[in-house]
């Protein structure tokens, strides 16, 4: 193309400063266009008539050139339209938002001969259009556009082969187009810098998320997220389609005593998105936000079509990262944290809605966060993410992965609440070395917390989440063998339903344990707040089921590991189910257990089954649950369906202890065994066992309501196919409010009164009762009389 001549570029320049000082409305532009520029006026009234050869001015300030079938344009006719048409009309027409022939159309590719435009294309004064509510309209090549800052909406396809660093505050507005990296190879596609926001947002209102409801009875944990990609030419390869995930929603009941799951498939299409990969390769990361820096994303997906690079992330960041909306899909292929990796000191994450869907990694499918960093998840859905299903050897460290198919954090801070949900992610790595079947290791299908910090869950939904191992919802604190690493878990409300573990211990939450000494375990409690109710309903342990592989001890609802601490308070622990023993409770301790009736449980009505393929594999030589020393007929016929407690029979100490009231004040009705001998514990009374408890609860109708009345935590409808089926532990266990653990069993005191007067003879007990004290020794003085008649009271 023939270069303008130095006169005509002057006169455009000024035009152009002309337009920029008086722009301020359509009337104002047709004012100036027709009485300053009326050859520019003709050339537009052209340019709606006829498709030329011309300039494309992109909103980089670079230009390509068009091309059409059967256009015969001479040089002379093409110079003349450069002069007169090319750089007034596009730019001026751009300046009043009125349409041009520059709009980037997509799969447009920029020919090889093109030549570079001409200094006025890059004039610090050239005039981009602006929507009415204040937006700049960008389309084509925007490397360089958003160097200043400021609102950006797309119009049509934009690209930049250059990384795009966002030094200012920056909104874009995807509008529900594409904007994509064609040059591969980038550290970063974006880089958002300290002290500056990027601000992403999808304001065409295109989007479709249409979810239907699927056969949830039928339709496993864990099913993935899937991406659709759309094959089209070399600069719009791999643009995405569509999205597919899962959510399951978890309702209570009429009767208050479980929940009712519903699985949902989310079909999102018309999206706009940020896309790095092209056909030369992906980048490192798609948007890097450096500390001090922010990123919020209101709107439209992030994501790449090709894996990511070495270490990648689809978002790193050192900063704060605010997720409102949109989406974060398809990380594959590059360190922890397939769709997020928050890192560095003091990182953030706030979610309060938008989905992380459909990414992967060998730790943290979806989210990974690693010391200082601060996670609150307040909404939003992190579903279908997934580890990469390594065989696993090395148990001693998680350097290998396998933990958190939705979220893995190690000494991070992470709260739950709201409307948040962890759904349907998966943990598929599983241990392969038989000397490390039954530690516990690798879970958290849904998220997993190792390494320190906290885990706060006060509301939302942990729910369908599978583990191939332990933890299918929640694996809290790592195996025993953490250095003193632990966390304290803390649940306050929410809900953590239909997660499943398959190899190892706790379908629905596992709380780790620890070697003792400075290295406890993790510390957990379960107490409702004014938030609302606790529901661990409907998860499941298949531990044991695997041929060859034999069985863990269960916990279908809730597992604790050997120096691992539960308090759980005011809980209906009720129709669960075990294929071993103890549908509702099962131990085998190294700790202790207390049940408690001061805000303590009400265990009934669960279900148990003794099947002899349904015990323990007997790790680290603990058998006795298949062991006929132990399991005997007076065992077996007297009662062990709500609770279950066995451990070898070599010491003194009482491991446990079981109070006759149940939550809300009404007698359990306990019968059963304690130490294999039959028992039956009165409501006023309780039982201490020094190695073995099989209870059967039999509470009145009125018991029953009452308890239900007073419960604020729901654990029912969980199954264990070992024991356990709503709650196991093999460490400290307390059901309940517990200040001293000395509890003694019933007691019935026979007493024989005589009243003789005077003389020694013997008078009418009627009208002469009286009040006595039941004393006990505290101390090495015990209660006596004093001469003159009162009581001494000792210690």
């Amino acid at each position: 193309m023939k270069a303008n001549s130095d006169k005509s570029k002057q006169s455009n320049k000024a035009t152009r400063r002309v337009l920029a000082g008086v722009l301020c409305g359509a009337s104002v532009l047709s004012l100036v266009l027709s009485l300053v520029m009326p050859p520019i006026s003709q050339a537009i009234a052209n340019d709606a008539q006829t498709v030329s050869a011309e300039e494309t001015v992109t909103a980089g300030g670079s230009s390509t050139e068009s091309t059409d079938v059967g256009n015969t344009n001479n040089g002379d006719t093409e110079n003349q339209n450069s002069d007169d048409a090319e750089n007034g009309a596009s730019e001026d027409a751009a300046a009043a938002g009125l349409p041009s022939d520059d709009t980037k159309v997509e799969g447009d590719t920029q020919p090889s001969d093109a030549q570079p435009a001409d200094d006025d294309n890059n004039d610090e004064n050239a005039i981009a259009p602006v929507s009415a509510d204040g937006y700049t309209e960008v389309s084509g090549d925007v490397a360089g556009v958003f160097t200043n800052g400021g609102k950006f909406r797309l119009t049509d396809y934009a690209y930049s082969d250059k990384q795009i660093t966002i030094s200012k505050d920056t909104t874009i507005d995807l509008n529900g187009n594409m904007l994509c990296n064609r040059s591969g190879g980038l550290d970063s596609f974006f880089v958002v810098e300290n002290g500056a926001a990027l601000t992403i947002e999808d304001l065409g209102q295109t989007t479709i998320d249409a979810p239907s409801s699927v056969d949830t009875a039928n339709t496993p944990a864990g099913q993935l997220a899937s991406m659709e990609w759309e094959k089209g030419s070399s600069s719009n390869n791999g643009t995405p389609k569509s999205l597919t995930y899962y959510e399951t929603k978890s309702t209570p009941k009429t009767d208050g005593l479980g929940t009712t799951e519903t699985t949902y498939r989310h079909f999102v299409t018309g999206f706009g998105a940020i896309d790095a990969a092209s056909d030369s390769g992906s980048v490192k990361y798609v948007v890097n936000v450096e500390a001090g820096g922010i990123l919020n994303l209101k709107g439209g997906m992030i994501t790449t079509a090709a894996n990511l690079g070495n270490n990648g992330h689809v978002i790193y960041s050192e900063g704060t990262v605010k997720i409102e909306g949109g989406y974060v899909t398809n990380g594959n292929g590059g360190g922890w944290g397939g769709g997020l990796c928050i890192a560095g000191t003091n990182p953030k994450l706030e979610m309060t809605g938008g989905v992380v869907a459909g990414n992967k990694a060998a730790a943290g499918g979806g989210i990974f966060a690693d010391f200082t960093a601060t996670l609150n998840l307040a909404g939003g859905i992190i579903s279908g993410n997934a580890t990469y299903g390594n065989p696993i050897n090395n148990g001693e460290d998680t350097g290998d992965g396998g933990y958190g198919g939705g979220v893995y954090t190690k000494g991070a801070n992470v709260t739950i609440s709201g409307s948040a949900c962890i759904t349907n992610n998966r943990v598929n790595d599983r241990i392969t070395w038989d000397k490390l079947y039954n530690n516990g290791l690798l879970g958290g299908g849904g998220i997993a917390c190792t390494h320190g910090g906290k885990l706060s869950i006060a509301d939302g939904l942990i729910t369908a989440n599978y583990s191939h191992e332990a933890g299918g919802g929640v694996y809290a604190g790592f195996y025993s063998k953490n250095n003193g690493k632990n966390i304290s878990f803390e649940m306050t409300g929410g809900t953590i339903a239909g997660n499943e573990s398959d190899n190892a211990e706790g379908g629905g939450l596992r709380v780790a344990g620890g070697e003792g000494g400075d290295n406890v375990g993790t510390t957990a409690t379960i107490n409702a707040g004014e938030s609302g109710k606790i529901y661990i309903t409907n998860n499941k342990t298949m531990t044991g089921s695997t041929p060859n592989r034999g069985g863990d001890w269960g916990g279908g609802g809730v597992f604790i590991q050997k120096g691992g601490k539960l308090n759980i308070v005011k809980t209906l622990i009720t129709q669960n189910d075990a294929g071993g023993w103890g549908g509702g409770i099962g131990a085998c301790p190294t700790g202790e257990t207390i049940v408690s009736h001061s805000n303590g449980a009400a265990i009934y009505n669960n279900t148990d089954h003794g099947y002899d393929d349904h015990m323990s594999a007997g790790g680290n030589g603990k058998n006795e649950d298949s062991d006929s020393k132990y399991i005997t007929s007076t065992f077996k016929e007297a009662g062990h369906q709500d609770f279950f407690l066995v451990r070898k029979n070599d010491s003194n100490k009482t491991v446990a202890v079981v109070l006759g009231k149940m939550l809300g004040g009404g007698s359990a009705g306990w019968q059963g065994t304690c130490d294999n001998a039959k028992i039956t514990i009165d409501a006023n009374g309780g039982a201490e066992a020094k190695y073995m408890f099989g209870l059967e609860a039999h509470p009145t109708d009125d018991a029953i309501a009452n308890a239900q009345l007073a419960a604020t935590t729901i654990i029912s409808g969980n199954y264990s196919y070992t024991h356990g089926g709503g709650i196991m532990t093999n460490g400290d266990l307390t059901v309940g409010e517990v200040n001293d653990l000395s509890v003694y069993p019933s007691m019935k005191l026979n007493a024989t009164k005589v009243l003789v007067d005077a003389d020694g003879k013997s008078q009418e007990l009627e009208g002469h009762g009286y009040k006595f004290k039941l004393l006990r020794k505290d101390g090495a003085t015990e209660p006596s009389w004093k001469e003159d008649g009162t009581l001494d009271m000792g210690n």
